[in-house]
Formats: structure tokens, C-alpha cells, sequence
């Protein structure tokens, strides 16, 4: 009779025990019955639960945003992912729509109204692949950080050549001329953007010894005209520099590409200027 008893208890127990642990169904039908749960509770319902509208409450309305957070996860409307993206009281909830939007339209209007967010908008732009829809909102931003990663997203060559040319603002043309590998592009903007330290920068990069050259003798500003000096090795052409050029500096940086003695010579009975004298006098005993 006792191990009758014995076994009839052991029995109830493991009964009670796999009650208890068993799986739990869907635990409420409604937003406003779940929203009377504690925090806990509320990840737990929404773990399980599969209604689509009873999760888009969730994901709009529910006070923590973890719990909007594992309901958004569990949705797909694009419409809600966009209004949640835009509105949502808590950055990780708003980046986590942002992730799941697919829509490059939708992802723009959310960089052009989510400008104080930059890593939001840095998402928004990372998922956004054409290239014209890029390039479209670099007139209506007004950050520069964001606009800067609008430019670093665009690869095509002809679209950032119209960027490089045309954009109004001097830094966002800079940032689309360092991902410019076309040599007629640069050559263009070399000789015809109105900032000279966008040309500047466009002598940098072009690989064309003849425009170098041409620039170098005929850009008016002195900052640009040095740069095309700096990358230039021709005797010749760094003696008529030396011998012709207005500014200073660009005579000087001419000289300091002149690696022939005879030459450094030559110039040294046809100039005048102490410092540059100097400067030949230097370059011969290093020669030497």
C-alpha cells in the first residue's frame, strides 16, 4: 500500500510539472488586454503571437520600446515600417524599421525628414541603390555629414560627374571629385569650376601630363597653378615656370622639382631674387 501511495504522488507531481512547463498559447486577444501586462509579460505575448493587427498595435502604441521592438521584428507592412521609421519616440526602434524598408522612394523621404539622426539616415541611404534617386536628394539636404554620405554611396561615373560640375554646395563637389577616376572629367573640372581648390584638387588626381602642364601655365589662381607645377618633372617646362611665372610660390615649387645641375646653372645667371638663389645654391650642394 505504501509504494501504491508512493507511486499515485509521484505521479501527481510529474503531472503538476508538465503543466507547468509546457508551452504557453497566445495569452491575450487584444492591445488593451495585453498592455495591462508588466514589461515582461508583454516581450513574452508578443513572442507568440502571429496577428497582424494585434502586432501593428503593439509595434505603434505599446510604453517600452523592447516590446515595440520585438513586435516590429515580426511585421512587414510597408506602410507601417514608414510611419514607424519617421515617428517612433525611440532611435533603435526607428533604426530597426529603417533596416526592413526596401522602397529606395520611401528611404529618401525618411533620410530628408530624419536629418538630425545621422546614423538613421546613414541606414536609410546604405540601403538606397539607385543611383538617381541619390543624387536627387543632395539639393534638399542641408547637413553636410549626411549629404557626404549620399556622395559616398554613388558609383556611377556620369552621376558624379554632374555632382563634381554642377552641385551647388563647394564640399559636396570635393567629395564626388575624390571618386572621380575619368581623366576628361577631371580635365574638365580642372580648367572650368569657378572654386579654385576644387580645380586644385582635380590637378591632383589627373594623370594627363599635357593638361597638368597646360593648367600649370595658365590657370589665374597661383594655388591651382602650383599644384599642376608640384606634379610636373619636364626641364623645360620648370625653367619657363622659373623664368615667367608672377608668384612666388609657384616659382619656388617649380625649383623644387629641378634635379639638373646644368640647368640649375643656367637659371642661377638669369635670376635675381636672393631667396631663390639661395634656394639654387642649396639644390647644387645637394646635387653634389
Amino acid at each position: 500500500m505504501v509504494d501504491h501511495h508512493y507511486q499515485h504522488m509521484a505521479g501527481k507531481g510529474k503531472h503538476h510539472e508538465k503543466d507547468t512547463n509546457r508551452p504557453q498559447r497566445e495569452i491575450v486577444s487584444s492591445a488593451q488586454e495585453l498592455f495591462r501586462l508588466d514589461v515582461q509579460k508583454r516581450l513574452d505575448a508578443v513572442r507568440l503571437l502571429d496577428d497582424p493587427h494585434l502586432l501593428a498595435d503593439v509595434a505603434r502604441k505599446d510604453s517600452d520600446h523592447m516590446v515595440r521592438l520585438a513586435a516590429l521584428e515580426k511585421v512587414s507592412d510597408p506602410d507601417l515600417l514608414k510611419d514607424i521609421a519617421a515617428g517612433d519616440a525611440s532611435y533603435y526602434v526607428r533604426l530597426a524599421a529603417v533596416r526592413k524598408i526596401q522602397d529606395p522612394h520611401t528611404l529618401a523621404n525618411i533620410v530628408l525628414r530624419s536629418q538630425p539622426d545621422y546614423y538613421i539616415c546613414k541606414d536609410a541611404i546604405g540601403n538606397i541603390g539607385d543611383q538617381d534617386i541619390l543624387a536627387s536628394l543632395l539639393e534638399s539636404l542641408t547637413d553636410r555629414d549626411i549629404k557626404s554620405a549620399v556622395v559616398q554611396q554613388i558609383h556611377d561615373q556620369a552621376v558624379l560627374a554632374d555632382i563634381a560640375c554642377c552641385n551647388s554646395d563647394f564640399y559636396v563637389r570635393c567629395d564626388a571629385l575624390k571618386k572621380i577616376t575619368d581623366e576628361q572629367i577631371l580635365a574638365h573640372i580642372a580648367r572650368n569650376d569657378s572654386d579654385y581648390y576644387v580645380r586644385a584638387m582635380a590637378v591632383q588626381q589627373i594623370q594627363n601630363q599635357d593638361v597638368i602642364r597646360d593648367i600649370a601655365l595658365s590657370d589665374a589662381d597661383y594655388y591651382v597653378r602650383g599644384q599642376a607645377v608640384s606634379r610636373i618633372h619636364d626641364a623645360a617646362i620648370l625653367k619657363s615656370i622659373m623664368l615667367k611665372d608672377q608668384d612666388f610660390d609657384v616659382r619656388k615649387r617649380a625649383l623644387a622639382n629641378i634635379r639638373d645641375a646644368g640647368l640649375l646653372r643656367a637659371l642661377e645667371k638669369e635670376l635675381t631674387d636672393a631667396y631663390i638663389l639661395k634656394k639654387i645654391r642649396t639644390s647644387l650642394d645637394n646635387l653634389q
